[in-house]
């Protein structure tokens, strides 16, 4: 079961950086088209699915082991999945915010000063590095009752696109997985 008080912690934490973000994407930029939904929300499982579907991503809504909503997804060759934290613990509905988290086991060396150095550069992401040389990067956002498409079209791009950073060094050329930034060409 999910800490309530780690999730509440993540949830200030995050509040305080997806708020800067929302603010950046009022700017124009180029996004894919986004579902017709009116908003994308943790507590509206269905249009997580629904917007990275719309974004051409490959998504299935399931359950976790504690009972909350899981998106497995595939965003640019990528899997990932997207966990549902600040549910209610008896129901599993009224989820608050998600984590689009990717791990994989890397060909060439990545450690701690690699992860360092990529969050340094990647504000909105956290990368850790496991006794198994594992690698598992997380991207949190807030969605409370819901946020624009077109705000949710930038997070899975910029989630792609970081993946695409930490490939480019944990793959040699040519053994990555495809590219998230290549498929959103």
């Amino acid at each position: 079961m999910k800490s309530k008080i780690g999730s509440f912690c993540r949830l200030i934490a995050t509040g305080a950086l997806v708020l800067p973000f929302a603010a950046h994407a009022a700017q124009p930029v180029a996004t894919p088209a986004v579902a017709t939904t009116t908003s994308v929300s943790a507590m509206q499982p269905q249009s997580v699915v629904a917007a990275l579907k719309s974004l051409g991503h490959d998504a299935k809504l399931v359950a976790d082991s504690s009972g909350d909503p899981l998106v497995q997804a595939d965003i640019g060759g990528w899997r990932t999945q997207v966990v549902f934290y600040d549910c209610n613990e008896i129901t599993h509905e009224g989820c608050q915010s998600l984590q689009f988290n990717a791990s994989f086991v890397p060909d060439r060396p990545f450690d701690a000063q690699k992860a360092a150095a990529f969050v340094r550069d990647n504000r909105f992401g956290a990368v850790s590095v496991g006794d198994d040389k594992s690698v598992n990067m997380t991207w949190d956002v807030v969605t409370g009752e819901g946020i624009q498409p077109s705000v949710f079209a930038l997070v899975v791009k910029s989630f792609g696109l970081a993946l695409d950073t930490i490939g480019s060094e944990a793959f040699t050329p040519g053994r990555a997985p495809q590219l998230a930034s290549a498929a959103s060409r």
